[in-house]
């Protein structure tokens, strides 16, 4: 079963960005706008995206570690379309957008995914404006670092707000007794959000970096 559903999460994936044209975005990445059409259609994409691929691995990986895939697939979206454009604010439009229609989402406090989506986007426009954001926007050590700080942000921003209303957090507390372990407890809860995050984060940011270049060398 294991083997069967890392097979249909692979055959999704593919079929996605496959069959979605982001390959043209990134043919146009030497070509920087500031075209508001642009910008909103980029994230209205990549909100698309985002939700799809996202949909996909938690349907597949169950309710225990569900949301998770979500993290990682933030991360990847938030650094195609900044790479892409380039100019500011392209990650943030995109924070709001998902935010806005996680509130749909049938899951526990899904109000709180919006306050958390909008802070990752501030956060990963705030680090890309050190300095030059064109360059930052495709510079690999800009872009891991900013997914980082984003996904930590958004981690504790929900994880708070998830204890301010008394979330009894009973999937993790299944999770970590079927491993053996004993009570995590508070300390456990916020360690155990911020790195699943923090390193899904990454991870989607380097499959991103890695997804550009595989791109670009492709159209030269």
């Amino acid at each position: 079963m294991g083997i069967l559903n890392n097979f249909n999460v692979n055959v999704s994936m593919n079929f996605v960005m496959n069959r979605l044209p982001i390959w043209q975005l990134i043919s146009n990445a030497s070509s920087p706008t500031n075209s508001r059409v642009k910008l909103i259609a980029y994230a209205t994409m990549f909100t698309a995206i985002y939700f799809v691929l996202a949909y996909v691995v938690s349907a597949t990986i169950g309710p225990l570690l569900r949301g998770s895939g979500a993290h990682f697939f933030r991360a990847f979206c938030m650094v195609l379309i900044a790479s892409q454009l380039r100019t500011p604010n392209g990650p943030l439009v995109f924070s709001i957008v998902s935010g806005l229609l996680l509130l749909m989402v049938p899951a526990p406090a899904s109000y709180l995914y919006l306050p958390g989506s909008i802070g990752a986007g501030l956060v990963y426009e705030f680090w890309l404006r050190r300095g030059d954001y064109a360059k930052n926007a495709v510079s690999n050590n800009m872009i891991i670092v900013g997914s980082i700080l984003s996904g930590a942000t958004e981690s504790a921003i929900v994880t708070a707000g998830l204890f301010a209303i008394g979330f009894s957090f009973s999937e993790l507390l299944v999770l970590t007794a079927s491993t053996g372990l004993p009570n995590v407890g508070i300390v456990g809860i916020w360690v155990f959000s911020l790195s699943k995050n923090i390193i899904l984060s990454a991870l989607g940011a380097f499959v991103a970096i890695g997804f550009i270049k595989s791109k670009l060398t492709q159209l030269r």
